[in-house]
């Protein structure tokens, strides 16, 4: 009964160590120095284990309690802990610490023995932990093996220097079983808690990494469904001009070509407006073969190096421009203007058409389409914070498609998930 009981307290006491030290390891930047990794530790992280371990191990010391005419205490948890995460040298220095603190309590012949088993049990746990890992079957198994190889050790050094101490404390050997056992229960708690935390904050990481790549998948795919609408009506436009001018056709095969180059050789989600521009230019003359001298497009932006510096999705002003020639074209003929001006929050976009306008239309879904709706998701999802895309009517008649590109919450660019793909796609178009 003395030794069940003497489980039950020690677990107690050891209970109030594991929580309060998993709090204190919990906090940043205690977790961040408690989680650097390298094969040679950080000089930071074995200070910090040495400091909070050997905290815990005197705390347990004086956790203690007399059972059996013996004393009894906890402090073998701090310095198991400290061997099996910080190595040999942390867990002797903790080691060392706590016994000669326990030492110094004690009364009687036993100081020198207590001294010496915490430091044995700090450098075995460190070379345990260094040869067998910290699973959890490594450090239950090992935080008995290790009790009781010191048991062994120390009390065959006081057989030969002290028979009659060798034989009081050996008298006593369930009780130091019963220590084993609950010193041995705390530290697979302490190290299965702190194997927890570790796998709770991997998944996180991941979590959060999933949906970065969902949202850069996301985005990729409505920047690849922007291209489908404009081809399909440039394919139209080229199988009519090869039956009438082969020439022309050849042309304007070539100018898809450099168009698309562009395009698919572009492994990044952003670019600049500067760029996009530069494309929307290819754009409208790819598009003077249908429309002709109908066609009128000009711009009204900022300088050359600030438009370069204006970070935005790849293909975000090709929709705009293609809906206002699409929906502002009368009789054959359209003008189309983009402007880029500085406002207060950012930099205000502008495509600018001289047609009907949004309220000319009969259904004012059919003016603001698939493309219009993906600009508006690619920018919601490009943007850290709120970007919204207007369609409204223009001051002087036709229709204007604004948005604004905040000075803050842009985001890094990063590869595609589809970049294997777009990079079969290349050889194909560029070579």
């Amino acid at each position: 009964m003395e030794a069940l009981f003497l489980v039950i307290r020690l677990l107690e006491k050891a209970s109030v160590l594991v929580a309060v030290v998993l709090v204190l390891v919990l906090i940043k930047p205690a977790h961040v120095w408690l989680h650097e990794t390298g094969r040679q530790a950080s000089v930071r992280r074995r200070l910090f284990l040495a400091m909070l371990m050997g905290a815990m191990a005197v705390w347990g010391v004086f956790l203690g309690m007399s059972v059996g005419g013996q004393r009894f205490n906890v402090r073998m948890l701090g310095i198991v802990v400290a061997g099996f995460l910080g190595g040999r040298k942390v867990g002797a220095f903790v080691g060392l610490v706590a016994g000669a603190v326990y030492a110094w309590n004690l009364k009687g012949p036993s100081f020198g023995y207590a001294l010496a088993a915490s430091v044995l049990v700090g450098l075995l746990s460190g070379w345990w932990s260094r040869r067998f890992g910290t699973g959890m079957l490594a450090v239950a198994l090992g935080a008995v093996v290790v009790q009781v190889v010191y048991h062994a050790l120390i009390g065959g050094v006081m057989v030969f220097f002290d028979p009659q101490l060798a034989i009081a404390e050996t008298s006593n050997w369930p009780l130091h079983v019963a220590k084993i056992a609950a010193n041995a229960m705390g530290v697979t708690v302490f190290m299965g808690l702190l194997s927890l935390m570790d796998e709770l904050d991997r998944l996180r990481e991941e979590a959060h990494d999933n949906k970065e790549l969902a949202r850069d998948a996301k985005l990729e795919a409505l920047q690849y469904q922007v291209q489908p609408h404009f081809l399909f009506n440039l394919l139209n436009t080229l199988s009519y001009l090869i039956r009438t001018d082969p020439v022309k056709a050849r042309e304007l095969t070539l100018d898809l070509s450099d168009f698309l180059r562009y395009t698919l050789s572009n492994d990044r989600n952003v670019t600049t407006l500067r760029d996009e521009l530069k494309q929307i230019e290819r754009y409208v003359e790819l598009e003077r073969a249908r429309f002709g001298d109908g066609l009128k497009f000009c711009t009204n932006v900022l300088g050359d190096v600030e438009m370069g510096q204006i970070a935005v999705p790849p293909l975000i002003l090709q929709p705009l421009v293609e809906n206002a020639i699409r929906h502002g074209t009368v009789d054959g003929k359209v003008s189309v203007v983009v402007e880029v001006k500085v406002v207060e929050n950012g930099h205000l976009v502008r495509v600018i058409d001289d047609g009907p306008g949004p309220n000319g239309e009969k259904n004012e879904s059919d003016r603001i389409g698939i493309g219009l709706q993906n600009v508006r998701d690619r920018l919601e999802r490009f943007f850290h914070v709120p970007v919204s895309l207007e369609l409204k009517e223009g001051p002087e008649g036709g229709a204007v498609a604004e948005f604004v590109v905040p000075t803050e919450g842009r985001r890094e660019s990063k590869v595609g998930l589809k970049a294997q793909a777009r990079k079969q796609l290349r050889k194909v178009v560029v070579e």
